[in-house]
């Protein structure tokens, strides 16, 4: 469980906390608006069941839990306490409760912005940020009216940062990199190095519902993050690896667990960019497919799973030749992307109008003539695959 960004606020008390406020908000992908440094609203905030109110620095934290200042707020309550309380210090928080308020509340100014970022990050994404170790030592509320504390901050008009530009409108063969990534570094050399798209897996199966998982590198939101640093308007294939349904479970319920789950993921990223596609990858536990119509009622479940949750997610399905053929998938009215090698000399053996990618493997460096005879098998959001999985060069 994890909760969308538009209910997570951040809230401060004095400038320099406000400023930590903003850097936690970029990282975490929190709009600046949502940076709080009016008391009265921030006590709203925690009251409301439906948001969830990190607290920036110790002069914020004992604002809100003891009132030493004596500030006029929306209950009336003289100083000297509040009805709020903390959530147990330790460790991170992905669930909200009326008058309860993360403490993101340091004994130093580091320890407060670093709390900042992992807290409200891990509020959104269920994981901590990636290279970020064990929390600081959260502060303890005391009953101290900070000296330059306020009620209500003069926070700056800050706007928001430019859009990243949306992918470009591919409408002849291009060919991106399809890549294991687990670090933010690497997906933007990706993107630095030109590539006009990335292909990552982002969750792999489990054998029960949902059927898949995130992984703990969180490839897609990786991603994201790179495309808004660059600032590319590079497109992107987000696969899922799911499992096959469990005992008693319809193959359509199956997928439509697995595409339930992957759009929720999608819809917490950072940012503003989501997939281009996201694709279901078939396998890994339980019995797979044994018939044409159990493998399309997989396949459709999913997508149905995934409009259910964010009707502006494009679905689609990865599979191998043999899978395309024997299944029948050509009549399957979704995007399918086939896996194909060798690359070089090579061409696809199976034809549809719904073929809309080709994942090769593997291309070595330099690779613009194995990307020129993926181009040349004709569908239009193509990646290759290095045999390290790597972003080994560019694709020129």
């Amino acid at each position: 469980m994890t909760v969308p960004a538009n209910r997570v606020y951040l809230y401060a008390s004095t400038d320099n906390d406000y400023i930590k406020c903003l850097a936690a908000a970029d990282v975490a992908g929190i709009p600046y608006s949502q940076c709080i440094g009016d008391y009265q609203e921030a006590w709203r905030i925690c009251a409301d069941p439906t948001n969830l109110l990190v607290d920036v620095g110790g002069a914020a934290l004992y604002a809100l839990y003891y009132n030493p200042c004596n500030w006029p707020n929306p209950a009336g309550q003289a100083g000297g306490h509040t009805p709020f309380v903390t959530y147990p210090d330790g460790h991170g928080v992905a669930t909200v409760k009326a008058n309860t308020f993360v403490n993101a509340g340091g004994y130093t100014a580091l320890d407060s912005l670093t709390l900042a970022i992992m807290l409200s990050y891990y509020a959104i994404h269920g994981t901590f940020p990636h290279g970020y170790g064990g929390l600081p030592r959260q502060e303890i509320p005391q009953h101290v009216c900070v000296s330059g504390a306020s009620p209500r901050l003069s926070v700056p008009n800050i706007q928001a940062p430019a859009p990243t530009p949306h992918p470009v409108t591919v409408n002849q063969p291009s060919v991106g990199v399809y890549a294991s990534i687990s670090t933010l570094a690497e997906a933007e050399r990706a993107l630095q190095l030109k590539w006009p798209g990335i292909g990552v897996t982002t969750a792999l199966g489990t054998p029960q519902s949902p059927y898949t998982s995130v992984l703990p590198s969180h490839p897609d939101s990786l991603v994201a993050q790179a495309l808004e640093r660059v600032n590319s308007s590079a497109w992107w294939l987000s696969f899922w690896t799911v499992s096959w349904p469990s005992s008693g479970v319809t193959f359509h319920q199956a997928g439509y667990d697995a595409g339930q789950y992957a759009a929720t993921q999608i819809d917490a990223l950072p940012g503003t960019r989501r997939p281009d596609y996201v694709i279901l990858d078939p396998e890994g536990y339980n019995q797979p497919a044994q018939t044409a119509q159990q493998f399309h009622d997989f396949v459709n479940g999913f997508a149905a799973g995934v409009t259910s949750i964010n009707s502006t997610l494009k679905s689609g399905f990865y599979c191998n030749q043999s899978q395309y053929a024997t299944y029948q998938l050509a009549s399957v009215n979704l995007p399918a992307f086939v896996a194909i090698a060798p690359i070089t000399g090579n061409h696809p053996m199976v034809s549809g109008h719904n073929i809309t990618g080709y994942i090769a493997y593997y291309a070595s460096c330099p690779s613009t003539s194995e990307i020129n005879q993926v181009k040349s098998w004709g569908a239009l959001y193509n990646a290759v695959q290095f045999r390290d999985s790597g972003v080994d060069c560019g694709p020129a």
